[in-house]
């Protein structure tokens, strides 16, 4: 299996994306779409562009309140996820709530699980899903499948959400994808990590999930009441921080708040009931990156191909500077994707649902052993806190105990808070310190708190913070900001330590109530380790944005850069009396350097060629290379016509200048297609694919070496893109069918052999012959393809013809230079003997002398190995290749074949007469067999013959024939042989 993910912007992005990683449609493809985007319409044109280029796929999604890509946690965007199985089958279901989530549950249950099903993925909606009724309608039908996902959200301001499939999209119901194999293996995690704190409380009036009162307070009162009326305005979002926690089997379970009711009740993510003994609960940073160290130890265990995270919205609102740290370790384990729920389905015991939990899925069709040396990259700087709601717990919680008359309570939270604390905390009462944790001491490195209360508070600041202000003003208006208008106030100071050394700290100031005197609470991190990482981070942005925009071989810009300029060039106002001009640059035979000399000698070409065009375009000119040997330049402000050309002249000129590397003196020369704006239109990317085709025009006009661009132009690319498409459909659907032309022993009339040739039912057009659709075939590649096809149809049907007694003879299969130096090739022909029995010495594979001419030293290699198995090998339209008498002599052939053109033109034409004389005697002293082609009549028969040539083909003795008919011809042949008693 295999996982990518990318962030969607548009249409283009994702066709680049699937045709850049060969992303192949089929339905063993899951995609997940995880969009912080709630918009039905947005949605929905989403789906549909997957849908264009993958309409066998599975889809599902849902709204989120945060993305997780690759391990990068964001919002607001758009995160497709692709999946692709090798050995797990995909089923997907969808339903709109009716009554209750629970028989959502239990239908899609019912649709999808099966004997081999190892898991569900399910979303349902965020705001009326009863989440747990849900999981209790799927347990009731199979209580030992696995499940997971979770909520939708909707960036906390729950209004509406969405789950879909590419052909449904609702704000109530759900969606579920079925993972069936008997190979894969699926491995669940969760990692929770919130603590209960303040007393305990009674839940009072319950109806599933919507609770009512609690301890005789409304639900809404509650929250007021502990965490203050500014705090609790945030409801339903900060219900979600702050869940009511309990224990469920021995388990600590959360449920949070998911929508505030005008009578003060609250609806939960789960079923409660009266008498539940609830707290408030929140989370602890450190033991939440802890518990995440845990989790991965485990996904490295089990080895993984893709992890999957589904996580509650409140871990990324709690630490949201640091919710990356429990998420990018996964990546370095296996692509990690997911979102962040309004709710988690996890399956222990049984399927339960989670809130303040991060669960994961880790997935693999084959076992993957990760190195062991392979650590956990985790900062453990901590950033973010809710301090007030903190503070403010504490305080009515001890009041609440004092009024009970005791003050253990209140010790222990306030210690939770103070002492446990990752962050260095100061209490200052006014300009003394009144009490410090352990955190601070170590901080600032002073001996021990004793000798810290006793400092001095201007001993812990310079005297001028870098921005210049006062550090001792600056303090005071922190502190006056927070006492009098009671807010937090939170800045990046520069601190001193006991030894005078300076760090960055982020600081935040809040004021709290202890023992009647209101004083400051300052919490205090060290972030001189992030400061430095910030620097850092920013250089290496620039490299990274260089390397991401530059060629790294010529310097050059790349394609990205360069259409980015070009479009802002396109934007921009142009005068009306002038243009831009876009050169499209290929170098010409820069392949024939590559494969002599070698690519490190290419290479440097490609440098010099350069750095010379770096030379001659200025101002707000640019050039740039595209790839391999295409240049691009943009010329900008162009007021006359012959701008442009003194322009191409003096690219031609600088390119066809030789190029000195090491002892060798090169020369090259370009063509060159224009595309000018506005003439040609103002859209970046036609503009270049306008100029492409004007390069290409350029190469086949010998009289010139640029041309500049006009719109028949398209139609004939176009004309060749459609024939492109039908050719490769044709392979697809079998539009092809082998004739077959015999080959003739002159002196018996016996078929000694036949020369399989293809020819193309076009659905629309009728029947094409090679001339029509070989140059493309070849052209784009699919050649390949074709031979082999026509390799197995022709050996099929000849070891047919054997089986059924008659006589064939050798087989003659045309070969590509393509297919030649295809590295399986070996492998294909051996596949096809032994699938269709066929005897070696019944095949010969036909390479023309041009296409060995081209690289004869590695066309030799290849046929000596093929050779060397009993293949017989030709040599076809010889004479039209100028090879010599030496490379003659090492080819390991067998066979000569006279090409037509010389045939045609005997007896009457003398140099005609003389190149077959050659060729016989040639082939004569180097015994080789002889086979004339293109025979059409009865003097250029006797002719050969009485040159001493005895095997020929052409329209005299037949023209290619189909199967069946070259069948009829082979019964007639044996009933004309005498048979031997």
């Amino acid at each position: 299996m295999r996982n990518l993910n990318m962030y969607y912007e548009d249409f283009f992005g994702l066709d680049s994306f699937i045709h850049t990683h060969k992303i192949k449609n089929n339905d063993t493809l899951l995609i997940q779409v995880f969009t912080g985007i709630n918009d039905e319409k947005y949605i929905r044109n989403v789906l549909e562009n997957i849908v264009s280029f993958l309409p066998d796929a599975v889809i599902v999604g849902s709204t989120t309140d945060g993305e997780i890509m690759n391990g990068q946690v964001s919002t607001h965007k758009t995160i497709i996820s692709f999946t692709e199985f090798e050995h797990t089958r995909l089923t997907v279901a969808m339903i709109k709530h009716g009554q209750d989530g629970y028989y959502s549950g239990k239908y899609i249950a019912q649709t999808l699980i099966e004997d081999d099903t190892k898991l569900l993925i399910a979303f349902a909606d965020g705001l009326h899903s009863n989440g747990e009724a849900f999981l209790e309608g799927i347990n009731a039908v199979n209580s030992t499948v696995m499940v997971a996902g979770g909520l939708a959200g909707d960036n906390a301001t729950f209004s509406k959400t969405y789950v879909f499939t590419k052909d449904f999209i609702s704000d109530n119901g759900a969606v579920c994808v079925a993972l069936h194999s008997k190979q894969l293996d699926v491995m669940n995690d969760y990692s929770f990590s919130w603590r209960r704190i303040g007393r305990e409380l009674t839940l009072t009036h319950v109806e599933a999930n919507r609770v009512y009162t609690i301890d005789n307070r409304t639900a809404v009162e509650t929250y007021i009441h502990y965490l203050g009326e500014d705090m609790a305005k945030g409801l339903p979002a900060i219900g979600i921080e702050f869940p009511l926690m309990m224990k469920r089997k021995g388990i600590d379970v959360a449920r949070a708040v998911l929508i505030k009711h005008d009578d003060g009740s609250l609806s939960f993510a789960g079923n409660l009931k009266e008498g539940d003994k609830v707290q408030l609960g929140y989370g602890d940073p450190l033991d939440i990156l802890e518990r995440s160290k845990d989790v991965w130890q485990e996904m490295k265990r089990h080895g993984s191909e893709a992890i999957f995270v589904y996580s509650c919205m409140a871990r990324r609102h709690f630490m949201p500077e640091d919710i990356n740290k429990e998420t990018l370790p996964l990546q370095e384990l296996a692509p990690t994707v997911g979102f962040y729920t309004y709710g988690e389905f996890f399956t222990a015991e049984k399927k339960e649902l989670l809130n303040q939990t991060m669960t994961m899925i880790s997935l693999r069709e084959k076992i993957i052993v990760h190195e062991e040396d392979i650590e956990m990259h985790q900062e453990s700087q901590l950033v973010g806190t809710s301090v007030n709601a903190l503070i403010h717990l504490a305080n009515t919680t001890a009041n609440e105990v004092m009024e009970e008359k005791t003050l253990r309570r209140e010790r222990d939270t306030f210690e939770l808070l103070f002492n446990k604390s990752p962050d260095g905390i100061l209490l200052i009462d006014y300009d003394t310190f009144f009490q410090v944790n352990q955190q601070i001491v170590n901080l600032f490195e002073y001996s021990s708190k004793e000798v810290f209360l006793d400092t001095n508070i201007r001993k812990i600041f310079p005297r001028f913070q870098p921005d210049g202000t006062s550090s001792l003003r600056k303090m005071y208006r922190f502190r006056e900001e927070a006492l009098k208008e009671k807010k937090e106030v939170q800045g990046e100071w520069l601190l001193k330590k006991e030894d005078q050394t300076l760090f960055w700290a982020e600081v935040i100031f809040t004021s709290i109530v202890l023992n009647g005197r209101e004083m400051i609470y300052l919490v205090c991190r060290d972030i001189s380790d992030r400061k430095e990482m910030e620097l850092e981070l920013s250089r290496q942005k620039n490299i990274l944005y260089y390397q991401a925009h530059h060629d790294m071989l010529t310097g050059l810009p790349n394609r990205t850069l360069f259409v980015k300029e070009l479009k802002e060039a396109l934007t921009s106002r142009m005068l009306e009396d002038e243009e831009l001009a876009l050169l499209f640059i290929d170098l010409d035979r820069f392949k024939k350097i590559n494969d002599s000399l070698g690519h490190a000698i290419g290479d440097k070409v490609l440098t010099i060629i350069g750095e010379r065009l770096k030379k001659i375009i200025k101002n707000d000119n640019i050039a740039a290379r595209l790839g391999g040997d295409e240049f691009l330049v943009m010329l900008n402000h162009v007021k006359h016509h012959d701008e442009i050309l003194q322009s191409i002249a003096e690219i031609l000129k600088v390119i066809e200048e030789p190029v000195y590397i090491d002892h060798y003196t090169l020369y090259t020369s370009a063509s060159i297609g224009v595309s000018c704006a506005p003439k040609d239109g103002f859209n970046a990317d036609n503009l270049v694919k306008f100029a492409d085709t004007a390069m290409y025009k350029a190469k086949e006009n010998t009289n010139s070496h640029y041309q500049f661009y006009d719109s028949e132009m398209t139609d004939k690319a176009y004309e060749h893109l459609m024939m492109e498409k039908d050719l490769r459909e044709g392979i697809k659907n079998g539009d092809f069918e082998v004739y077959y032309q015999p080959q003739i022993n002159m002196q018996t009339g016996d078929i000694v052999g036949l020369e399989a040739l293809v020819r193309w039912k076009h659905p629309v057009v009728g029947l094409l012959f090679p001339d029509v659709f070989i140059p493309l075939s070849e052209k784009t590649g699919l050649i390949v393809e074709l031979d082999f096809w026509v390799m197995k149809e022709a050996m099929e049907q000849v070891s047919q013809w054997y089986k059924e007694g008659l006589s064939p003879g050798v087989l003659a299969l045309n070969m590509s230079m393509q297919e030649l130096e295809y590295p399986q090739l070996e492998e294909k022909i051996y596949q096809n003997l032994e699938n269709y029995k066929f005897d070696v010495k019944w095949l010969e594979l036909e390479i023309t002398e041009t296409e060995v001419m081209k690289n004869p030293d590695s066309v030799i290699a290849i046929l000596e190995k093929l050779h060397k198995i009993g293949i017989s090998i030709a040599i076809d339209d010889f004479g039209t290749g100028y090879s010599s008498l030496s490379q003659l002599k090492s080819l390991p052939i067998t066979t000569l074949k006279i090409d037509r053109s010389f045939i045609s033109d005997i007896p009457q034409d003398e140099d005609a007469v003389a190149i077959v004389q050659t060729v016989l005697a040639l082939s004569e002293s180097l015994r080789l067999e002889v086979v004339a082609e293109g025979i059409e009549n009865e003097v250029q028969r006797d002719f050969l013959l009485d040159k001493g040539c005895t095997v020929g083909q052409g329209y005299y003795y037949s023209k290619p024939l189909r199967a069946r008919e070259i069948e009829q011809m082979l019964i007639k042949h044996a009933m004309r042989k005498p048979s031997i008693d």
